[in-house]
């Protein structure tokens, strides 16, 4: 579902609700116990059209901006009238890859949710993050013109699959018999990539270079998708003892990404 150009306010929604609106009210001095504060009248507004346009009956919450200091209490607070819960994860930033642990049958798995600040990484029994370096992996926004040499692409598996080997070493002696990978974009049916700013849309090999150049032992399954759909499955793990039928998913992050989750509340399922 895509929801970071959701005009909110004369503005595409990332711009009120990501990262880089994070990071200038930081650099304009506001207290970090105020950063969230500054994130509800977009947020809030963005959840009263997705609501009423998806009818759901219930909203899940994660991303690295949703554990901003008083993010949980004040959003309770900014959303009270939308006629629906509004729940925010209890892991935020790592809900995803730990429902990823899941989603892979395997002894020794290992999860990457690759987003546009960040890669968050899961193994059984450990958890990292990996910063994106902005000097040599400078953020190409959709629109913006892509280096035609195509080293951004190069860079930018290398940073992906040296997180996967980093991850690989906390298995020990053990291989990897699983691996999910989740993209912080769209992808079609032969995993092609479109556009975020990574720049590599349109780059048919992607997961098979990202792959190669990680030169993991061992094998296995290997299940790519969208990051906003491996937070899904991490709301469908946290809320399956709710009786929730449709839930938005929202993760927020450098920009907000949906998914929605329909669910059967049929006994034993």
């Amino acid at each position: 579902m895509e929801v970071w150009n959701l005009p909110v306010f004369g503005h595409e929604l990332w711009e009120l609700l990501g990262a880089p609106r994070v990071e200038a009210d930081r650099r304009a001095g506001v207290p970090e116990a105020q950063l969230a504060e500054q994130l509800f009248p977009a947020l809030t507004s963005a959840l009263e059209q997705l609501v009423h346009r998806h009818a759901v009956d219930a909203v899940w919450l994660s991303g690295g901006l949703a554990g901003l200091e008083g993010f949980e209490v004040g959003v309770a607070k900014a959303t009270s009238k939308l006629g629906c819960p509004v729940y925010v994860s209890e892991s935020p930033r790592f809900a995803p890859v730990h429902a990823g642990l899941g989603l892979v049958a395997a002894r020794t798995p290992l999860v990457l949710d690759v987003g546009q600040t960040s890669i968050k990484c899961a193994s059984p029994g450990a958890q990292h993050v990996f910063e994106r370096d902005l000097n040599q992996l400078p953020r190409l926004f959709i629109g913006m013109p892509r280096p035609t040499d195509g080293h951004h692409i190069v860079v930018a598996v290398r940073f992906i699959a040296n997180a996967l080997r980093t991850c690989a070493r906390d298995l020990g002696d053990l291989t990897v018999e699983g691996l999910c990978l989740a993209l912080p974009c769209p992808l079609d049916e032969a995993l092609v990539p479109g556009g975020c700013t990574y720049g590599w849309e349109g780059h048919a090999s992607l997961v098979a270079d990202i792959l190669e150049e990680a030169a993991l032992p061992g094998g296995g399954t290997v299940l790519v998708l969208n990051d906003a759909e491996l937070a899904a499955e991490a709301a469908r793990m946290e809320l399956r003892k709710h009786k929730h039928r449709r839930i938005l998913c929202l993760t927020l992050g450098f920009g907000p990404g949906g998914a929605l989750l329909i669910t059967s509340t049929s006994p034993g399922k």
